[in-house]
């Protein structure tokens, strides 16, 4: 009986070991083919952008022929819960960039006027008709992408939030609840890790450019941003400095 025992616990610590390993090689594996994704979104934007002469102002742009990303499954995150057939909640049914990429405007009062010259045309636009997991600012208004979009090549064009850990928050801006690992694709074809760490209140209405040192985005080799939620974009998914303002 107690040889039978000792064998059984054995068994049970290597399966607990080898559990704990494939679990993170899969993980892995879903990083590395997250990375590889985020470079060819990357690619479509920047040809978009070489042959248009303007921005992108949806991942769906992207996909409607001609095509500058041929295979729209690429848009999705294979560590996104809704491409779990388990999943039953309506939201998780939901790939993650379209639940979590509108949010990222800020409230109404802070929005300069539409770049389109009305709201229709503005949302007709921006709206995205197909699924996808990266939250991306494409779709931001004229005076906020400019502003990105002048730190060069190091700036965002997609990122990728699913591979650290959600924070549980009823608030309307639900993207802002994360810490953890991000993957940033970059205009220069490089996809670079960022973590996130929140520090002040979800419900803090604080104009990021207003913030001490210690909470605002730290230089790209601490490989760290800080910043609370507030009214001004997330710029921290983005860029690693606070872009200045025009």
């Amino acid at each position: 009986m107690i040889e039978l025992l000792t064998v059984l616990a054995i068994i049970a610590i290597l399966v607990t070991l080898l559990t704990s390993t494939l679990s993170a090689t899969r993980a892995r594996s879903r990083e590395v083919t997250c990375q590889g994704q985020l470079r060819q979104i990357a690619l479509g934007v920047e040809i978009y952008r070489d042959e248009a002469g303007r921005r992108p102002r949806s991942f769906t742009r992207l996909t409607t022929r001609p095509t500058w990303i041929s295979n729209p499954k690429i848009l999705l995150c294979p560590g996104d819960p809704a491409l779990s057939t388990k999943s039953t909640h309506p939201l998780v049914q939901l790939a993650w960039g379209n639940v979590a990429n509108s949010s990222q405007e800020p409230p109404p009062n802070y929005q300069v006027p539409p770049e389109e010259g009305s709201w229709e045309s503005e949302i007709r636009v921006t709206t995205e008709s197909i699924p996808f997991s990266y939250l991306h600012p494409l779709g931001w208004r004229k005076e906020a992408w400019q502003r990105l979009d002048a730190l060069g090549n190091q700036t965002g064009l997609a990122v990728c939030q699913l591979h650290g850990i959600r924070i549980p928050n009823p608030g309307p801006r639900q993207f802002l609840a994360y810490e953890g690992n991000t993957l940033r694709a970059q205009r220069d074809g490089a996809v670079v890790v960022r973590k996130i760490f929140r520090t002040l209140s979800q419900d803090a209405n604080t104009d990021s450019s207003d913030l001490p040192r210690s909470v605002r985005p730290l230089p790209v080799d601490a490989n760290v941003t800080v910043r609370p939620s507030g009214a001004d974009y997330p710029w921290e998914f983005y860029a690693d400095y606070l872009p200045k303002t025009p």
